[in-house]
């Protein structure tokens, strides 16, 4: 008996893999960061993909409110939201290595060029006021 799978369901599944952010430390473009304020008191921020929902971001700064407080209760005040769009260069393959002057008169192979082009991010970033 052949099983039958959904094209279109396991597609966008796959897509919106790559859209939304997990929980994770600071990459340098996305995830948490806090700046400690006293010894009870921290700033914490969260930057995501812009398909992460807005309560997720919440989500992330109490669990790191609370990863910061340890056994004590923590709680997250004053959470600001905002969008922002950063621009990145990278480079990739164009075209496909090619045999030039071909196989049977020695030919040299000439390998895929590579081209810079801007990537644009759009992100989110909720930051609250941790306390402990």
């Amino acid at each position: 008996m052949m099983k039958t799978v959904n094209f279109g369901a396991a597609l966008l599944s796959l897509l919106l893999s790559g859209c939304i952010s997990t929980y994770h430390a600071w990459d340098g473009t996305k995830g948490y960061k806090e700046e400690r304020l006293d010894e009870r008191q921290y700033r914490v921020s969260y930057v995501a993909e812009q398909a992460t929902r807005w309560s997720w971001l919440d989500d992330y700064l109490e669990r790191r409110c609370q990863e910061l407080a340890g056994s004590e209760v923590a709680q997250v005040t004053d959470i600001n939201h905002e969008t922002s769009t950063v621009t990145a260069m990278s480079s990739a393959a164009v075209g496909a290595p090619v045999i030039a002057g071909g196989k049977d008169f020695g030919g040299v192979m000439m390998p895929a060029t590579s081209a810079s082009h801007e990537v644009v991010f759009k992100l989110k970033k909720a930051e609250g006021h941790c306390s402990f």
